[in-house]
């Protein structure tokens, strides 16, 4: 669900670009899919259901770079909330969405993990 969103968000480094559910994270420099970014909705807010760089292309920070630049439209578009959560084996995701400005939430989220939430109004 991308509702809001434009079709196409460019950074310096990677553009997201509108497909089934989300956006496909693409490296600007040679056009490659990294990645791919996947949406819902939820009441006055977006969630992020998640946000996946493929194995050969991490630690590179597409990742980082598509995070804020969600967040970004995410503002831009109106959206009040924007929630992530982390799985309870991912210790990197729980890491990455507190270094991306989310906050931890109380409470179980999928899976037994951790949600994670931006709030417009914070930035």
């Amino acid at each position: 669900m991308t509702a809001g969103l434009t079709d196409s968000i460019r950074g310096e480094r990677v553009e997201l670009r509108i497909g089934e559910g989300g956006f496909t994270v693409v490296r600007m420099a040679d056009g490659v899919a990294v990645g791919e970014v996947h949406l819902s909705a939820a009441a006055g807010g977006l969630v992020i259901e998640s946000l996946c760089i493929h194995e050969p292309h991490r630690s590179y920070g597409a990742g980082s770079e598509a995070a804020r630049l969600l967040l970004d439209a995410a503002a831009a578009a109106d959206f009040e909330t924007v929630w992530a959560w982390a799985h309870p084996s991912l210790g990197l995701a729980a890491y990455f969405w507190i270094r991306m400005g989310l906050t931890p939430q109380h409470g179980a989220g999928p899976e037994g993990g951790i949600w994670y939430e931006w709030r417009r109004t914070a930035r």
